[in-house]
Protein backbone atom coordinates (compact mmCIF):
# COMPACT_ATOMS: atom_id res chain seq x y z
CA UNK A 1 0.00 0.00 0.00
CA UNK A 2 1.24 3.05 -1.05
CA UNK A 3 0.86 6.16 1.58
CA UNK A 4 0.62 10.01 0.37
CA UNK A 5 3.92 11.91 0.66
CA UNK A 6 2.96 14.18 3.48
CA UNK A 7 3.17 11.11 5.91
CA UNK A 8 6.55 10.48 5.20
CA UNK A 9 7.13 14.68 6.74
CA UNK A 10 8.71 14.47 10.42
CA UNK A 11 5.46 17.36 10.91
CA UNK A 12 3.01 14.51 10.39
CA UNK A 13 4.95 11.74 12.54
CA UNK A 14 5.90 14.30 15.31
CA UNK A 15 1.80 14.81 15.24
CA UNK A 16 0.70 11.31 14.86
CA UNK A 17 3.21 10.13 18.02
CA UNK A 18 1.69 13.03 20.42
CA UNK A 19 -1.87 12.07 19.30
CA UNK A 20 -1.12 8.37 19.90
CA UNK A 21 0.31 9.46 23.02
CA UNK A 22 -2.89 11.79 24.21
CA UNK A 23 -5.09 8.72 23.45
CA UNK A 24 -3.23 6.49 25.44
CA UNK A 25 -2.93 8.89 28.50
CA UNK A 26 -6.97 9.76 27.61
CA UNK A 27 -8.07 6.37 27.70
CA UNK A 28 -6.08 5.14 30.78
CA UNK A 29 -7.67 8.57 32.31
CA UNK A 30 -11.16 7.82 31.39
CA UNK A 31 -11.20 4.10 32.39
CA UNK A 32 -9.92 5.19 35.83
CA UNK A 33 -12.50 7.98 36.21
CA UNK A 34 -15.03 5.17 35.32
CA UNK A 35 -13.35 2.72 37.81
CA UNK A 36 -13.61 4.73 40.83
CA UNK A 37 -14.86 8.40 40.98
CA UNK A 38 -18.28 7.44 38.55
CA UNK A 39 -17.98 3.69 39.53
CA UNK A 40 -21.76 2.73 39.84
CA UNK A 41 -21.72 -1.08 40.02
CA UNK A 42 -24.04 -3.02 41.80
CA UNK A 43 -24.17 -6.37 43.89
CA UNK A 44 -26.11 -8.84 41.31
CA UNK A 45 -29.10 -9.27 44.26
CA UNK A 46 -29.47 -5.36 44.31
CA UNK A 47 -29.41 -4.78 40.72
CA UNK A 48 -32.09 -7.59 40.21
CA UNK A 49 -34.39 -5.86 42.94
CA UNK A 50 -34.34 -2.41 40.72
CA UNK A 51 -34.50 -4.02 37.25
CA UNK A 52 -37.37 -6.98 38.13
CA UNK A 53 -38.49 -7.26 41.57
CA UNK A 54 -39.28 -3.30 42.68
CA UNK A 55 -42.14 -2.60 40.33
CA UNK A 56 -43.59 -6.14 41.53
CA UNK A 57 -43.38 -5.72 45.02
CA UNK A 58 -44.53 -1.95 45.23
CA UNK A 59 -47.54 -2.89 43.00
CA UNK A 60 -48.31 -5.92 45.76
CA UNK A 61 -47.83 -3.11 49.04
CA UNK A 62 -49.83 -0.34 47.27
CA UNK A 63 -52.80 -3.09 47.17
CA UNK A 64 -51.88 -4.06 50.48
CA UNK A 65 -51.91 -0.63 51.97
CA UNK A 66 -55.18 0.35 50.50
CA UNK A 67 -56.47 -2.99 52.40
CA UNK A 68 -55.55 -1.42 55.89
CA UNK A 69 -55.90 2.12 54.83
CA UNK A 70 -58.16 2.35 58.12
CA UNK A 71 -55.88 1.51 60.49
CA UNK A 72 -53.06 3.39 60.60
CA UNK A 73 -50.41 1.61 63.24
CA UNK A 74 -51.16 -2.10 60.62
CA UNK A 75 -49.95 1.20 57.70
CA UNK A 76 -46.66 2.07 59.55
CA UNK A 77 -45.88 -1.39 60.09
CA UNK A 78 -46.42 -2.17 57.06
CA UNK A 79 -44.13 0.21 55.33
CA UNK A 80 -41.83 -0.27 58.60
CA UNK A 81 -41.10 -4.15 57.93
CA UNK A 82 -40.73 -3.68 53.95
CA UNK A 83 -38.16 -0.69 54.81
CA UNK A 84 -36.04 -2.83 56.20
CA UNK A 85 -36.39 -5.61 53.56
CA UNK A 86 -35.53 -2.50 50.87
CA UNK A 87 -32.55 -0.44 53.47
CA UNK A 88 -29.83 -3.12 51.59
CA UNK A 89 -30.50 -1.46 48.01
CA UNK A 90 -30.44 2.44 49.84
CA UNK A 91 -34.11 2.83 48.71
CA UNK A 92 -37.22 3.89 50.79
CA UNK A 93 -41.24 4.08 50.49
CA UNK A 94 -43.34 6.51 51.74
CA UNK A 95 -46.97 7.51 51.55
CA UNK A 96 -49.01 10.12 50.56
CA UNK A 97 -52.67 11.47 50.67
CA UNK A 98 -54.62 12.23 47.51
CA UNK A 99 -53.42 15.64 47.99
CA UNK A 100 -49.70 15.10 48.56
CA UNK A 101 -49.53 14.97 52.17
CA UNK A 102 -47.22 13.30 54.42
CA UNK A 103 -49.07 9.86 56.09
CA UNK A 104 -46.32 7.39 56.57
CA UNK A 105 -43.05 6.63 55.66
CA UNK A 106 -40.21 3.20 56.38
CA UNK A 107 -38.06 5.62 57.99
CA UNK A 108 -40.43 7.90 60.04
CA UNK A 109 -37.74 9.74 61.53
CA UNK A 110 -35.88 11.27 58.40
CA UNK A 111 -38.64 11.46 55.72
CA UNK A 112 -41.58 13.00 58.16
CA UNK A 113 -39.04 15.31 58.98
CA UNK A 114 -37.56 16.04 55.34
CA UNK A 115 -40.70 15.48 53.33
CA UNK A 116 -43.91 16.72 54.73
CA UNK A 117 -46.11 17.82 51.55
CA UNK A 118 -45.43 16.72 47.61
CA UNK A 119 -47.29 18.34 44.63
CA UNK A 120 -49.98 15.75 43.93
CA UNK A 121 -50.24 16.62 40.34
CA UNK A 122 -46.32 15.60 40.21
CA UNK A 123 -47.41 12.89 41.87
CA UNK A 124 -50.29 11.66 39.14
CA UNK A 125 -47.73 11.95 36.64
CA UNK A 126 -45.45 10.27 37.79
CA UNK A 127 -47.35 7.52 38.37
CA UNK A 128 -48.63 7.66 34.74
CA UNK A 129 -46.65 4.77 32.65
CA UNK A 130 -45.14 8.14 30.47
CA UNK A 131 -43.07 9.34 33.05
CA UNK A 132 -39.24 9.86 32.70
CA UNK A 133 -37.32 9.06 36.19
CA UNK A 134 -34.35 10.07 34.76
CA UNK A 135 -35.26 13.95 34.96
CA UNK A 136 -35.26 16.70 37.50
CA UNK A 137 -38.40 18.03 38.67
CA UNK A 138 -36.78 20.45 41.15
CA UNK A 139 -33.97 22.02 39.12
CA UNK A 140 -32.58 24.10 42.01
CA UNK A 141 -31.66 21.25 44.50
CA UNK A 142 -30.24 17.71 42.34
CA UNK A 143 -30.92 16.25 46.05
CA UNK A 144 -34.38 17.30 46.37
CA UNK A 145 -37.06 14.12 47.55
CA UNK A 146 -38.78 14.83 44.31
CA UNK A 147 -35.43 14.45 42.14
CA UNK A 148 -35.35 10.61 44.11
CA UNK A 149 -38.52 9.21 43.07
CA UNK A 150 -38.01 6.10 40.92
CA UNK A 151 -41.42 4.44 41.33
CA UNK A 152 -44.80 5.94 41.66
CA UNK A 153 -48.08 3.18 42.14
CA UNK A 154 -51.32 4.61 43.04
CA UNK A 155 -53.54 3.40 46.37
CA UNK A 156 -57.00 2.63 46.16
CA UNK A 157 -59.63 1.64 48.58
CA UNK A 158 -59.63 -2.15 49.30
CA UNK A 159 -56.56 -2.39 46.97
CA UNK A 160 -59.16 -2.20 43.90
CA UNK A 161 -58.16 0.04 41.08
CA UNK A 162 -61.64 0.72 40.05
CA UNK A 163 -62.38 2.21 43.69
CA UNK A 164 -61.31 5.84 44.91
CA UNK A 165 -58.22 6.77 44.78
CA UNK A 166 -57.11 7.24 48.84
CA UNK A 167 -53.30 8.02 48.11
CA UNK A 168 -50.12 7.69 46.37
CA UNK A 169 -46.69 5.29 47.24
CA UNK A 170 -43.78 6.63 46.65
CA UNK A 171 -40.15 4.95 46.45
CA UNK A 172 -36.88 7.02 46.17
CA UNK A 173 -33.47 6.83 46.67
CA UNK A 174 -31.95 7.56 49.67
CA UNK A 175 -30.62 11.27 49.59
CA UNK A 176 -26.93 12.06 49.47
CA UNK A 177 -25.04 12.41 52.35
CA UNK A 178 -22.64 14.91 51.18
CA UNK A 179 -23.29 18.68 50.70
CA UNK A 180 -23.25 20.89 47.37
CA UNK A 181 -19.95 22.09 48.68
CA UNK A 182 -18.48 18.80 49.56
CA UNK A 183 -19.34 18.24 45.55
CA UNK A 184 -18.03 21.20 44.25
CA UNK A 185 -14.74 20.49 46.27
CA UNK A 186 -15.11 16.82 44.57
CA UNK A 187 -15.37 18.70 41.22
CA UNK A 188 -12.45 21.33 41.81
CA UNK A 189 -10.09 18.21 43.25
CA UNK A 190 -10.62 15.87 39.62
CA UNK A 191 -10.14 19.39 38.07
CA UNK A 192 -7.11 19.38 39.66
CA UNK A 193 -6.77 15.64 39.01
CA UNK A 194 -7.24 15.77 35.31
CA UNK A 195 -4.97 19.19 34.93
CA UNK A 196 -2.68 17.61 37.25
CA UNK A 197 -2.65 14.34 34.18
CA UNK A 198 -2.60 17.03 31.51
CA UNK A 199 0.83 18.49 32.53
CA UNK A 200 2.23 14.82 33.33
CA UNK A 201 1.11 13.34 29.66
CA UNK A 202 2.60 16.44 28.44
CA UNK A 203 5.86 16.51 30.46
CA UNK A 204 5.64 12.39 29.37
CA UNK A 205 5.46 12.65 25.69
CA UNK A 206 7.65 15.88 25.17
CA UNK A 207 10.61 13.42 26.76
CA UNK A 208 9.42 10.98 24.31
CA UNK A 209 9.12 13.06 21.34
CA UNK A 210 12.19 14.40 22.00
CA UNK A 211 14.18 11.96 22.78
CA UNK A 212 13.48 10.10 20.00
CA UNK A 213 13.93 12.91 17.33
CA UNK A 214 17.35 14.25 19.48
CA UNK A 215 18.13 10.46 19.00
CA UNK A 216 18.08 9.69 15.34
CA UNK A 217 19.36 13.81 15.26
CA UNK A 218 22.47 12.34 17.85
CA UNK A 219 23.12 9.16 15.31
CA UNK A 220 23.04 12.05 12.18
CA UNK A 221 25.60 14.18 13.81
CA UNK A 222 27.69 11.05 15.16
CA UNK A 223 28.25 10.38 11.18
CA UNK A 224 29.15 13.93 10.17
CA UNK A 225 31.88 13.77 13.12
CA UNK A 226 33.13 10.92 11.64
CA UNK A 227 33.41 11.94 8.15
CA UNK A 228 34.69 15.45 9.75
CA UNK A 229 37.62 13.28 11.19
CA UNK A 230 38.32 11.62 7.64
CA UNK A 231 36.21 9.20 8.11
CA UNK A 232 35.01 9.01 4.32
CA UNK A 233 33.91 5.05 4.33
CA UNK A 234 31.16 5.47 6.94
CA UNK A 235 27.66 5.86 5.99
CA UNK A 236 25.03 7.41 8.40
CA UNK A 237 21.77 4.69 8.80
CA UNK A 238 19.17 6.30 6.97
CA UNK A 239 15.72 4.34 6.10
CA UNK A 240 12.89 6.97 7.09
CA UNK A 241 11.55 8.80 4.59
CA UNK A 242 11.11 12.18 6.44
CA UNK A 243 13.27 15.44 6.67
CA UNK A 244 15.88 13.67 9.23
CA UNK A 245 15.98 10.20 6.85
CA UNK A 246 16.41 12.50 3.50
CA UNK A 247 19.13 14.83 5.12
CA UNK A 248 21.11 11.45 6.54
CA UNK A 249 21.12 10.44 2.71
CA UNK A 250 22.21 13.44 1.89
CA UNK A 251 24.64 13.38 3.88
CA UNK A 252 25.65 9.47 2.42
CA UNK A 253 25.53 11.21 -1.00
CA UNK A 254 27.92 14.10 -0.21
CA UNK A 255 29.98 11.44 1.42
CA UNK A 256 30.09 9.58 -1.10
CA UNK A 257 31.05 12.06 -3.52
CA UNK A 258 33.49 13.51 -1.13
CA UNK A 259 34.97 10.01 -1.46
CA UNK A 260 35.02 9.60 -5.01
CA UNK A 261 36.44 13.34 -5.90
CA UNK A 262 39.44 12.41 -3.27
CA UNK A 263 39.86 9.16 -4.58
CA UNK A 264 40.27 10.86 -7.98
CA UNK A 265 42.64 13.69 -6.80
CA UNK A 266 44.88 11.08 -5.68
CA UNK A 267 44.52 9.00 -9.02
CA UNK A 268 45.36 12.80 -10.54
CA UNK A 269 47.88 13.08 -8.33
CA UNK A 270 49.51 9.65 -8.79
CA UNK A 271 49.02 10.54 -12.40
CA UNK A 272 51.28 13.85 -12.13
CA UNK A 273 54.02 12.12 -10.97
CA UNK A 274 54.03 9.53 -13.23
CA UNK A 275 53.96 12.11 -15.84
CA UNK A 276 56.54 14.00 -14.67
CA UNK A 277 58.72 10.90 -14.54
CA UNK A 278 57.70 9.73 -17.73
CA UNK A 279 58.16 12.97 -19.51
CA UNK A 280 61.41 13.32 -17.52
CA UNK A 281 62.51 9.90 -18.79
CA UNK A 282 61.29 10.29 -22.70
CA UNK A 283 63.12 13.82 -22.46
CA UNK A 284 66.15 12.46 -20.48
CA UNK A 285 67.04 9.89 -23.49
CA UNK A 286 67.00 11.31 -26.48
CA UNK A 287 68.84 14.32 -25.13
CA UNK A 288 71.60 12.31 -23.60
CA UNK A 289 71.66 10.27 -26.86
CA UNK A 290 72.04 14.01 -28.88
CA UNK A 291 74.55 15.48 -26.15
CA UNK A 292 76.50 12.49 -26.75
CA UNK A 293 76.80 12.28 -30.69
CA UNK A 294 77.19 16.00 -30.50
CA UNK A 295 80.03 16.20 -28.16
CA UNK A 296 81.19 13.48 -30.26
CA UNK A 297 81.04 15.08 -33.43
CA UNK A 298 83.18 18.03 -31.72
CA UNK A 299 85.90 16.21 -30.12
CA UNK A 300 86.16 14.17 -33.39
CA UNK A 301 85.37 16.92 -36.01
CA UNK A 302 88.68 16.01 -38.03
CA UNK A 303 89.02 12.45 -37.91
CA UNK A 304 85.48 11.97 -38.45
CA UNK A 305 84.76 10.80 -42.30
CA UNK A 306 81.53 12.13 -44.21
CA UNK A 307 79.72 9.05 -43.63
CA UNK A 308 80.18 8.81 -40.01
CA UNK A 309 79.29 12.62 -39.57
CA UNK A 310 76.10 11.79 -41.78
CA UNK A 311 75.80 8.85 -39.85
CA UNK A 312 75.09 11.18 -36.56
CA UNK A 313 73.80 13.67 -37.68
CA UNK A 314 70.97 10.82 -38.98
CA UNK A 315 70.63 10.18 -35.44
CA UNK A 316 70.65 12.99 -33.84
CA UNK A 317 67.43 14.27 -35.98
CA UNK A 318 65.64 10.97 -35.31
CA UNK A 319 66.53 11.66 -31.69
CA UNK A 320 64.71 15.62 -32.26
CA UNK A 321 62.02 14.30 -34.07
CA UNK A 322 61.21 12.11 -31.33
CA UNK A 323 61.21 15.30 -28.81
CA UNK A 324 59.17 16.66 -31.17
CA UNK A 325 56.41 14.57 -31.36
CA UNK A 326 56.92 14.00 -27.48
CA UNK A 327 56.16 17.31 -26.74
CA UNK A 328 53.28 17.29 -29.73
CA UNK A 329 51.08 14.61 -28.08
CA UNK A 330 51.62 15.95 -24.71
CA UNK A 331 50.42 19.21 -25.41
CA UNK A 332 47.43 17.56 -27.91
CA UNK A 333 46.12 15.10 -24.70
CA UNK A 334 46.76 18.43 -22.19
CA UNK A 335 44.19 19.97 -24.44
CA UNK A 336 41.68 16.71 -24.60
CA UNK A 337 42.06 16.79 -20.26
CA UNK A 338 40.96 20.79 -20.37
CA UNK A 339 38.42 19.95 -23.16
CA UNK A 340 40.25 22.46 -25.84
CA UNK A 341 39.99 20.28 -28.42
CA UNK A 342 37.18 20.64 -31.29
CA UNK A 343 36.39 18.92 -33.52
CA UNK A 344 35.81 20.53 -37.10
CA UNK A 345 33.19 18.34 -38.87
CA UNK A 346 33.06 18.25 -43.03
CA UNK A 347 32.39 15.62 -45.00
CA UNK A 348 35.20 13.96 -46.81
CA UNK A 349 36.28 10.84 -48.44
CA UNK A 350 38.11 8.65 -46.07
CA UNK A 351 39.69 6.35 -49.05
CA UNK A 352 41.28 9.23 -50.18
CA UNK A 353 42.20 10.39 -46.69
CA UNK A 354 43.56 6.92 -45.85
CA UNK A 355 45.57 6.83 -49.33
CA UNK A 356 47.16 10.11 -48.41
CA UNK A 357 48.47 8.77 -45.26
CA UNK A 358 50.15 5.35 -46.14
CA UNK A 359 51.68 7.63 -48.86
CA UNK A 360 53.17 10.09 -46.03
CA UNK A 361 54.38 6.37 -44.45
CA UNK A 362 55.99 5.46 -47.36
CA UNK A 363 59.55 6.55 -46.27
CA UNK A 364 59.30 4.67 -43.35
CA UNK A 365 58.33 1.42 -44.58
CA UNK A 366 60.27 1.24 -47.75
CA UNK A 367 63.93 0.67 -46.35
CA UNK A 368 62.20 -2.66 -44.33
CA UNK A 369 60.40 -3.77 -47.00
CA UNK A 370 56.76 -3.35 -45.50
CA UNK A 371 54.17 -3.47 -47.91
CA UNK A 372 51.36 -0.95 -47.31
CA UNK A 373 47.90 -1.68 -48.47
CA UNK A 374 44.67 0.25 -48.79
CA UNK A 375 40.92 -2.19 -49.37
CA UNK A 376 38.27 -0.73 -49.61
CA UNK A 377 34.58 -2.81 -49.25
CA UNK A 378 31.65 -1.49 -50.82
CA UNK A 379 30.64 1.34 -53.31
CA UNK A 380 30.99 4.34 -50.52
CA UNK A 381 33.60 5.56 -47.97
CA UNK A 382 32.36 9.45 -47.79
CA UNK A 383 32.48 10.35 -44.19
CA UNK A 384 31.51 13.02 -42.03
CA UNK A 385 34.15 13.50 -39.51
CA UNK A 386 37.18 15.68 -38.66
CA UNK A 387 39.70 14.88 -41.11
CA UNK A 388 42.77 16.05 -39.56
CA UNK A 389 42.54 14.39 -36.51
CA UNK A 390 41.42 11.30 -38.62
CA UNK A 391 44.36 11.44 -40.47
CA UNK A 392 46.64 11.41 -37.39
CA UNK A 393 44.58 8.35 -35.47
CA UNK A 394 45.32 6.92 -39.16
CA UNK A 395 48.96 7.77 -39.47
CA UNK A 396 49.58 7.16 -35.75
CA UNK A 397 47.71 3.50 -36.23
CA UNK A 398 50.25 2.58 -39.49
CA UNK A 399 53.28 3.75 -37.79
CA UNK A 400 52.88 1.82 -34.86
CA UNK A 401 52.07 -1.35 -37.90
CA UNK A 402 55.91 -0.47 -39.26
CA UNK A 403 57.58 0.19 -35.89
CA UNK A 404 56.77 -3.17 -34.56
CA UNK A 405 56.47 -5.25 -38.02
CA UNK A 406 58.62 -7.85 -39.24
CA UNK A 407 60.80 -6.64 -42.55
CA UNK A 408 58.99 -7.73 -45.34
CA UNK A 409 56.09 -8.04 -43.77
CA UNK A 410 52.79 -5.93 -44.49
CA UNK A 411 50.17 -3.19 -43.10
CA UNK A 412 46.67 -3.13 -44.81
CA UNK A 413 43.94 -0.71 -44.20
CA UNK A 414 40.48 -1.51 -44.64
CA UNK A 415 37.39 0.41 -44.92
CA UNK A 416 33.98 -0.99 -44.85
CA UNK A 417 30.37 0.55 -45.15
CA UNK A 418 28.29 -0.76 -42.44
CA UNK A 419 24.74 0.72 -42.29
CA UNK A 420 25.05 4.27 -41.08
CA UNK A 421 28.64 4.14 -40.35
CA UNK A 422 31.85 3.32 -42.18
CA UNK A 423 34.52 0.94 -40.20
CA UNK A 424 38.14 1.48 -40.17
CA UNK A 425 40.50 -1.57 -39.50
CA UNK A 426 44.40 -1.27 -39.67
CA UNK A 427 46.16 -4.91 -39.44
CA UNK A 428 49.76 -5.68 -39.62
CA UNK A 429 51.46 -8.87 -39.59
CA UNK A 430 53.90 -7.58 -36.80
CA UNK A 431 54.91 -9.00 -33.50
CA UNK A 432 51.63 -9.00 -31.69
CA UNK A 433 50.70 -7.95 -28.18
CA UNK A 434 51.33 -9.83 -25.45
CA UNK A 435 46.85 -10.41 -24.11
CA UNK A 436 48.14 -9.25 -20.45
CA UNK A 437 49.24 -5.70 -22.17
CA UNK A 438 45.59 -5.44 -24.02
CA UNK A 439 43.88 -4.01 -21.70
CA UNK A 440 46.54 -1.20 -20.94
CA UNK A 441 47.77 -0.48 -24.70
CA UNK A 442 45.43 2.46 -24.48
CA UNK A 443 46.85 3.99 -21.26
CA UNK A 444 49.47 6.85 -21.28
CA UNK A 445 52.87 6.33 -21.17
CA UNK A 446 51.91 2.69 -21.30
CA UNK A 447 54.75 1.24 -23.72
CA UNK A 448 54.36 -3.00 -23.70
CA UNK A 449 57.83 -3.27 -23.35
CA UNK A 450 57.78 -7.00 -23.38
CA UNK A 451 54.77 -7.24 -26.03
CA UNK A 452 56.51 -4.82 -28.11
CA UNK A 453 60.07 -5.32 -27.89
CA UNK A 454 61.96 -6.35 -30.95
CA UNK A 455 63.82 -9.39 -30.79
CA UNK A 456 64.05 -9.46 -34.95
CA UNK A 457 66.58 -6.38 -34.70
CA UNK A 458 69.91 -8.04 -33.60
CA UNK A 459 71.87 -6.14 -31.24
CA UNK A 460 74.77 -4.63 -33.59
CA UNK A 461 72.08 -2.65 -35.12
CA UNK A 462 72.71 1.16 -34.67
CA UNK A 463 70.91 3.40 -32.90
CA UNK A 464 68.65 4.88 -35.02
CA UNK A 465 67.05 2.03 -36.06
CA UNK A 466 66.64 0.92 -32.31
CA UNK A 467 64.96 3.98 -32.12
CA UNK A 468 62.45 3.41 -34.55
CA UNK A 469 60.46 0.61 -32.30
CA UNK A 470 60.56 3.40 -29.10
CA UNK A 471 57.78 4.99 -28.32
CA UNK A 472 56.54 7.48 -25.61
CA UNK A 473 52.97 5.36 -25.60
CA UNK A 474 51.02 8.66 -26.41
CA UNK A 475 49.89 8.02 -29.76
CA UNK A 476 47.48 4.97 -28.81
CA UNK A 477 45.64 7.42 -26.12
CA UNK A 478 45.47 10.18 -28.57
CA UNK A 479 44.30 8.00 -31.42
CA UNK A 480 41.30 6.66 -28.38
CA UNK A 481 40.02 10.51 -27.71
CA UNK A 482 39.98 11.22 -31.01
CA UNK A 483 37.64 8.30 -31.74
CA UNK A 484 35.76 8.79 -28.78
CA UNK A 485 35.17 12.35 -30.27
CA UNK A 486 34.00 10.56 -32.76
CA UNK A 487 31.01 8.44 -31.00
CA UNK A 488 33.21 4.94 -31.29
CA UNK A 489 35.71 2.86 -29.58
CA UNK A 490 39.03 2.13 -30.24
CA UNK A 491 40.00 -1.38 -29.76
CA UNK A 492 42.22 -3.75 -30.57
CA UNK A 493 42.88 -7.66 -31.28
CA UNK A 494 45.94 -9.60 -31.21
CA UNK A 495 47.97 -12.61 -30.90
CA UNK A 496 51.88 -12.31 -30.05
CA UNK A 497 53.38 -13.69 -33.30
CA UNK A 498 49.80 -12.83 -35.19
CA UNK A 499 49.96 -9.57 -36.17
CA UNK A 500 47.39 -6.79 -34.56
CA UNK A 501 44.45 -5.09 -35.63
CA UNK A 502 42.95 -1.90 -34.73
CA UNK A 503 39.32 -0.78 -35.18
CA UNK A 504 36.89 2.01 -35.11
CA UNK A 505 34.23 3.46 -37.30
CA UNK A 506 32.67 6.99 -38.81
CA UNK A 507 29.59 7.98 -39.73
CA UNK A 508 28.52 7.74 -42.78
CA UNK A 509 27.31 10.31 -45.38
CA UNK A 510 25.30 8.36 -47.11
CA UNK A 511 23.32 7.56 -44.08
CA UNK A 512 22.99 10.83 -43.14
CA UNK A 513 21.52 11.85 -45.87
CA UNK A 514 19.26 9.94 -45.90
CA UNK A 515 18.01 11.16 -42.60
CA UNK A 516 18.07 13.88 -43.77
CA UNK A 517 16.03 13.16 -47.30
CA UNK A 518 13.21 11.77 -44.41
CA UNK A 519 13.16 15.09 -42.33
Amino acid sequence: MRFPAFTNTLHFRLSALFLVLLSISGGAFWFWINATILSADMAADEEEWYDNLAEVELDSLAITLGEHHKHTGKLIDLLTDYGGKIDCFDAEVIVFDAEGNYLASSQPDSLKQAVLHTDSSLLAEMSGGDWDFSTYPDQGNIDSYENRIFEVDHVHLEGDPTAPLLGYLAASFRPIIIGVAELDSDTRTLGFQAVFLGLVYAALSGLIILGWTTRRLKRLSEGIAELTAGNLSHRVKARSKDEIGSLGRGVNTLAESLDETLEQLRNNEQFQRQLIANIGHDLRTPLASVRGYVETMCIQAHEMGEADRQKYLNIITGNLDHLDRLIEHTLILSRFDSGQITFQMEEFSLAELADSVLQRCLCSAEPRGIHLELKTVGKSSMVRADPLQIAQVLQNLVENGIKFNRPGGSVKVVLTPNLDRVNVAVTDTGIGIAPEDQPHIFERFFTGDKSRSRPDLPNEMDSIRDHLGRSAGLGLSIAAKIAAGHDSNLTVESEPGSGTTFRFNLPGVAHLQEMKNEA
